[in-house]
């Protein structure tokens, strides 16, 4: 449960990445283990990364985030259409990123709930301000930090057609899903599904 999850700001340096997503997500549903991926990075260089460390931790970050849904949503990464597998993608990111889906749930749907579609730089820095109240691992992140988390954010909403820009407003995007692909998140995610579909 998202709860248990510590609070990370890891997504700054792996974002969306949704290419690499469905790259490993081909590779699992061909039968490779994590273990197979990270050896064919780090040996095959099959992510195209400069550095030997991210060559390891690239596929380990997208194995783990895969590992957060079931093999027919991790099949619709896959091979699925680009918008279903992004929405679908964007839903592991959040149940492997508990301030992601903190954020989803209490600023970008409550937004929606309560009738407006932009989300300002404001929102993301109250946001930021409640959770450092009550955690101490975020309330020691620099301000230089925050900025780049607030950044990947806006870029990882967008690439997943959640949200568009305007300026430095973000613009909140109902997405559309296609019924089966609904049916298969399932119960097990409604929390996170609600917030990304603005299920309200």
């Amino acid at each position: 449960m998202q709860g248990e999850l510590p609070y990370t700001s890891s997504i700054k340096d792996m974002p969306f990445m949704f290419s690499e997503m469905r790259r490993t997500a081909k590779l699992l549903c061909e039968g490779k283990t994590g273990e197979d991926i990270v050896q064919l990075s780090m040996e095959k260089n099959i992510y195209q990364l400069n550095r030997e460390k991210r060559r390891r931790d690239v596929p380990l970050r997208m194995v783990k985030r895969l590992e957060t849904i079931h093999k027919p949503l991790v099949e619709i990464i896959a091979n699925g259409r680009d918008y279903d597998a992004k929405l679908v993608a964007f839903l592991a990111l959040m149940k492997a990123d508990r301030l992601l889906f903190e954020f989803m749930y209490e600023v970008y749907a409550d937004k929606f709930r309560s009738g407006h579609n932009e989300i300002a730089e404001k929102d993301f820095l109250e946001f930021i301000e409640r959770k450092a109240q009550n955690s101490d691992v975020v309330a020691k992140w620099t301000p230089n930090n925050l900025v780049r988390v607030r950044n990947t954010y806006k870029n990882i909403l967008c690439e997943a057609g959640l949200a568009k820009r305007a300026g430095d407003l973000l613009l909140i995007q109902k997405p559309i899903i296609d019924p089966q692909v609904r049916k298969l998140l399932g119960t097990e995610n409604l929390a996170y599904t609600k917030a990304m579909l603005l299920e309200v």
